[in-house]
């Protein structure tokens, strides 16, 4: 070894054994101190995450000052640049982008610096759609720690990491017991341990400062260290106090890594399913406001509230942090982080709900007696299919022989519909939910009007029924013993080879982090049957079915939802979850278990059987061109054992509970908290497709239509213009936003092993683009102009 690259830094959880005001505290303290010592030594202070700084800016005006003059001196350098330290494997491709955007907007607006290397030391496990995203936000290299050694060899200490796109960033993985940290007053020694596995090579770089709960540099370390750098000077080894864009600009990787750097503590991906499902809505409803409230401000002129979504998206990126979204953190640091996202949903509901009002407002006044309903459609294309909407009448009916009857017209034309369970319990012919099946227009406003009359009252059917034709070649078929789903058929092949979505309970540990675990879960049992297969709902659009079942502590219900001439089936579990330190999967059994496969950050993985492994919003099993998908709404951790797909829904884990050598995980002589007892709600869809179609069914099913019963005024125009339109509609739009006045961000993606062609139009102007294999294309519309951007950012 013949140069050392000394990185100071104090690793510093914001949240974790403690809440997020204790982190800021240690924020102050660690800022103060290292802001100190460079009066008195000459060494750089390496630190990333934007929140802290925001902390300091807020609590400690002089300290920040005086941080800003030690930036511009070259004493303190901007590590990473990005909002927190989030965890690496659950947020989406477009969730990524916005943690680095509020970052490094920041660390601009404030500093004028931009780092160049990403760093995320603590993050359990890394998707390889991280790469296509580093690259195109402007980064040149990557450090990270985990999958610690033992969990995953890597080609070399520094390499090149390649992305499902073909991309590279360079990377390297700094191991050692202590990882980013040091010991206080044993930096030296520790520094040296670090360096055995470098020896051969001729550049190196060491993590060092005391972290977990900040700390950083001491005297002690600092005065030790300038007689290691003299020491080292006589052994012909330059050793300098540095950053890792310096570290970077000497190295030129030669060897390559094209896979992703997971798994990695597996219990992580279903660990907290509270704070997983909140984050999944919240990531979902800052897509969906920014798209229509970007239509809204072109079509209606609604202000575009930038400052409203930027707070909205900094609370979104906190919740990121890897010991939070992961369910690593106590349980205060779980409740707080909920409040953050709630904080967001509240800001976007009322961007929301401004846009949806000024584009209505313009439709035509309600004949007297109707209920208009409009619907939204996020989608850039016309969709067809069954969705629900609710209306309150004006009178109610109280009778065992009398019920209303309905109209539902669009464009002067009756569409079919068919009354379904209210979210009311008030027995009375009032409040109303109607499924409806119509074609909604594109990436707008559809109106329906409810017409009212009165009918001789029916009674639901609830004679029992196990076989379905659902139409197009599709039928279904139930065990009304089990009440599970045992046959699914699409065009003459059967998919199932046993009873799907079967509750499946399992002994688990307390551990959230599934230390040493490659799998979650031993000696499965099924869940005992209370209720089997009852009919709730019976039309001619759908019938729906459900069956409960009971552990002996807690109750599932397993609902099924058929459609008539759609091929799908969606499935709603809910969950009154009491069995501390046991956890909940459900089990799907497949006659075809050959490729598994599914969605992680803008990409989609092949994963290995028998193993935990994370999938975002689609997962499944590929064969001869068709796969058996499973679309899900919040839920993350999966595996396929001995031909069964498994999705795990709950685990037995405790808040925070560690494992620490050979010590007891927790002290069962005491009360404790175990993160998923309670009450859950979960959403699934099955379906059979080909491999193109999952990420565009994907977004389908978790950004369905939104529908209000609402009364306009009859003001203006009404808006029904797409302001987006794709050729090809299995290129997905991930993201449709304003950045500044009259500019207009647009993200793409082919989700595919294979390029693709696709015209965009774009309000009045239109690309021919070609996407390679899982291409991301950001473009640009402004002033009249379209084009496409190099970078997914806009700062």
């Amino acid at each position: 070894m013949k140069e050392l690259h000394l990185i100071c830094n104090a690793h510093l959880d914001p949240v974790w054994q403690w809440d997020w005001n204790e982190g800021a505290t240690a924020a102050l303290a660690t800022f103060y101190s290292a802001a100190q010592l460079a009066d008195e030594y000459d060494y750089i202070f390496c630190h990333n995450e934007a929140l802290l700084y925001e902390w300091i800016e807020e609590h400690d005006p002089a300290l920040f000052e005086r941080i800003r003059e030690l930036v511009k001196a070259g004493k303190w350098h901007i590590m990473g640049g990005w909002y927190v330290q989030p965890d690496c494997t659950v947020p989406s491709g477009e969730g990524f982008v916005r943690q680095i955007e509020s970052g490094l907007s920041y660390f601009k607006e404030k500093f004028g610096v931009r780092p160049t290397v990403a760093v995320n030391f603590d993050s359990f496990g890394h998707t390889q759609g991280l790469v296509q995203i580093l690259k195109k936000c402007g980064y040149e290299g990557y450090i990270f720690c985990r999958p610690m050694p033992g969990l995953m060899e890597l080609p070399d200490r520094v390499f090149n990491w390649m992305g499902f796109d073909g991309s590279t960033v360079k990377a390297s993985r700094f191991e050692d017991m202590t990882i980013y940290c040091s010991e206080l007053g044993s930096a030296v020694e520790d520094i040296k341990r670090k360096l055995i596995p470098w020896q051969e090579s001729d550049v190196a770089f060491a993590l060092w400062g005391v972290g977990n709960h900040g700390g950083g540099a001491s005297r002690k370390d600092l005065g030790d260290i300038k007689e290691y750098i003299e020491e080292s000077k006589k052994n012909g080894v330059t050793v300098v106090h540095s950053t890792p864009e310096t570290f970077f600009s000497r190295v030129d990787p030669t060897a390559e890594f094209n896979k992703a750097l997971e798994p990695c503590f597996v219990k992580c991906y279903s660990s907290d399913s509270r704070i997983k499902f909140k984050y999944a809505e919240l990531e979902n409803k800052l897509i969906v406001t920014e798209k229509i409230c970007a239509y809204a401000a072109s079509e209606c002129g609604t202000k575009y509230d930038r400052k409203a979504f930027a707070e909205a998206q900094k609370n979104m990126s906190a919740v990121q942090f890897h010991d939070v979204l992961s369910g690593t953190s106590i349980l205060d640091g779980e409740q707080s982080s909920l409040r953050k996202a709630d904080y967001a949903m509240e800001i976007l509901d009322k961007q929301f709900t401004k846009a949806f009002f000024d584009l209505f407002s313009g439709y035509e006044k309600a004949a007297p007696g109707d209920y208009p309903v409009f619907v939204y459609n996020p989608m850039p294309y016309k969709v067809d299919g069954i969705f629900e909407c609710e209306i309150f009448l004006l009178n109610g009916i109280v009778s065992d022989t009398e019920a209303y009857d309905f109209k539902i017209i669009k464009d002067g034309k009756e569409v079919p519909y068919q009354t379904v369970k209210e979210g009311s319990t008030i027995n009375m012919d009032r409040r109303k939910r109607f499924a409806i099946k119509s074609e909604l227009n594109p990436m707008s406003l559809t109106r329906f009007d409810v017409v009212i009359s009165k009918k001789e009252k029916t009674f639901l059917d609830r004679t029992p029924q196990t076989e379905f034709d659902l139409g197009r070649g599709v039928t279904a078929k139930f065990d009304k013993e089990t009440g599970c789903l045992i046959s699914f058929v699409v065009d003459g092949k059967e998919y199932l080879a046993g009873g799907a979505f079967a509750p499946v309970m399992f002994e688990d540990n307390a551990d959230p982090w599934g230390w040493h675990m490659k799998t979650v879960g031993k000696n499965y049992k099924y869940a005992d049957v209370k209720t089997s297969l009852r009919v709730v709902e019976r039309g001619d659009l759908l019938t729906t079915v459900e069956s409960i079942y009971d552990t002996g502590k807690s109750e599932v219900r397993v609902a099924y939802k058929l459609y008539k001439d759609y091929d799908y089936v969606d499935v709603t579990v809910n969950v009154c979850w009491n069995d501390a330190g046991k956890g909940l999967k459900l089990e799907i059994p497949a006659t075809d278990a050959h490729r598994f496969i599914g969605q992680t950050s803008f990409g989609t993985q092949e994963y290995e059987h028998d193993l935990e492994q994370c999938s975002h919003r689609f997962c499944g099993l590929e064969s001869d061109g068709k796969v058996l998908a499973v679309f899900k709404d919040g839920t993350y951790g999966c595996s396929v054992e001995n031909g069964k797909l498994y999705l795990t829904l709950l685990n037995g884990s405790v808040y925070c509970a560690h494992p620490v050598g050979n010590l007891p995980i927790i002290d069962e002589e005491r009360f404790n908290y175990y993160l998923d007892t309670g009450r859950h709600e979960f959403s699934f869809r099955l379906a059979v497709c080909k491999e193109r179609e999952l990420e565009r069914m994907a977004t389908e099913f978790i950004q369905k239509p939104y529908t209000l019963n609402a009364y306009p005024h009859g003001k203006g125009e009404k808006k029904e213009h797409s302001p987006i339109e794709l050729s090809d509609n299995n290129v997905t739009l991930t993201a449709f936003r304003m950045v500044a006045d009259d500019c207009y961000m647009i993200r793409l993606i082919n989700n595919y092993k294979e390029g693709a062609e696709c015209e965009c139009r774009v309000f009045d102007k239109t690309l021919l683009l070609t996407f390679g294999r899982y291409e991301v294309k950001t473009l640009i519309y402004k002033g009249g102009e379209l084009k496409e951007s190099d970078s997914m950012l806009e700062l």
